[in-house]
């Protein structure tokens, strides 16, 4: 490698990082991915403040938040991010700790070691060469340097997973205890729930089982149902109550020379607002009727939350097959409430596996077609080096 080329690569790499930065400064700050980069603030109903106002500032990426991001501590991130969002933070700081230090023993001992194994006369400034292990000769005591610091390098980096894994297992057993009383342990999800055709429903075929064959840690039961004309009708609602607050806030009286103006614009708002909580009240009244237990019955899913008495008692359930077919009672531990896909619910279950099996089928799809090009476009430009080590390589000249 000659130094342009490592100039240009480090170019390529810090334009990247400036451009990946500055995208996520800019979307951060837009209103609409406040789900996004805010999720853990919101689930816990805490305010998340924007410039509401269409302002230049908002597309303009800042490094502000970077200096912020490094005062961080790691109870704060436990605190508002979670296990997983701490982990990956270790996760880089173990990858900076460690190629920092693969970075350091090459500059100090390994650079100096290569560079010194040559006559003045074969210096090529031109090229990269001279640093690299390829300008030590064959047989030279210097080579048992280049082994001894694979080897350091090696035990470093064993003591820092086992330090890593050491600190996040403590980590992780002081959080389930102070998550002891979480709900979501004493629940489990049910799906594939048989159709009780005595009742028309699949609510009794919850509690006759679990009763049955549970009855000393079975404590209740709350089935899933299909809300979707529930979740239409109130975001209808939401849009109508947005217009009428519109309509509240828009108009203002005011002194001035053109009152009987402001006294048809007015009328004509009262109409206007009278005719939405109209419309508010329809919807309302719609919502309710959904809401009736023998509506709430037809729209129930083969998908249930039972409850039990004990920890113990749920995950027994849970880890363990409820019935001789296999594909009805599935047992699971409840996700946490901020976790649970609702959407994910109304899946049946048999079209689970396909749904997991697409997705290893693109990300397999992906990585082939990211690694035939990055490997093609390497072997070009190695192609010298692969005609001496691999002949069948020579093809691609006749190509």
């Amino acid at each position: 490698m000659n130094p342009e080329s490592l100039t240009a690569s480090a170019a390529i790499n810090f334009g990247l990082a400036f451009i990946v930065l500055s995208l996520f400064s800019i979307l951060k700050k837009q209103p609409s991915n406040a789900s996004i980069f805010y999720a853990r603030r919101l689930s816990k109903r805490q305010q998340v403040h924007f410039e509401q106002s269409f302002t230049l500032s908002r597309f303009l990426p800042s490094v502000a938040w970077i200096p912020r991001a490094f005062r961080v501590t790691e109870d704060e991130i436990l605190d508002f991010g979670g296990l997983d969002a701490l982990i990956v933070i270790r996760l880089f700081k173990f990858g900076i700790y460690f190629f920092g230090f693969c970075s350091l023993i090459g500059l100090v001992v390994l650079l100096p070691i290569n560079f010194g194994d040559q006559d003045e006369q074969s210096i090529i400034y031109h090229s990269m060469d001279p640093f690299t292990i390829s300008n030590i000769s064959a047989g030279s005591n210097r080579l048992w340097v280049h082994f001894t610091c694979l080897w350091l390098i090696s035990f470093y980096g064993l003591y820092l997973l086992y330090k890593e894994y050491d600190e996040i297992s403590v980590k992780r057993v002081q959080l389930l205890r102070n998550l002891r009383h979480r709900p979501d342990q004493f629940n489990v999800l049910v799906r594939q729930v048989p159709f009780c055709n005595e009742h028309n429903a699949y609510g009794c075929s919850v509690d006759h089982f679990f009763s049955k064959y549970h009855p000393n840690s079975y404590c209740s039961y709350q089935m899933i149902h299909d809300g979707k004309n529930i979740e239409d009708l109130m975001h209808q609602a939401k849009s109508v109550a947005r217009k009428i607050e519109g309509l509240r806030g828009r108009f203002t009286v005011k002194k001035c020379d053109k009152e009987s103006l402001l006294l048809d614009v007015s009328q004509e708002d009262d109409v206007k607002i009278a005719l939405f909580e109209e419309k508010l009240q329809e919807i309302v009244h719609k919502i309710r009727q959904l809401q009736n237990e023998s509506m709430m019955k037809g729209k129930e899913l083969p998908v249930a939350f039972v409850t039990f008495k004990s920890r113990h008692g749920a995950a027994l359930v849970s880890q363990t097959q409820q019935h001789s077919h296999p594909l009805i009672w599935i047992t699971e531990m409840a996700p946490e409430p901020r976790d649970v896909s609702w959407r994910s619910l109304e899946i049946p279950f048999r079209i689970l596996p396909l749904c997991k099996i697409g997705a290893i089928v693109a990300a397999s799809l992906l990585t082939i077609f990211f690694a035939v090009p990055v490997t093609a476009v390497q072997g070009i430009a190695k192609l010298e080096k692969l005609k001496k080590w691999f002949p069948p390589a020579m093809a691609m000249e006749l190509m």
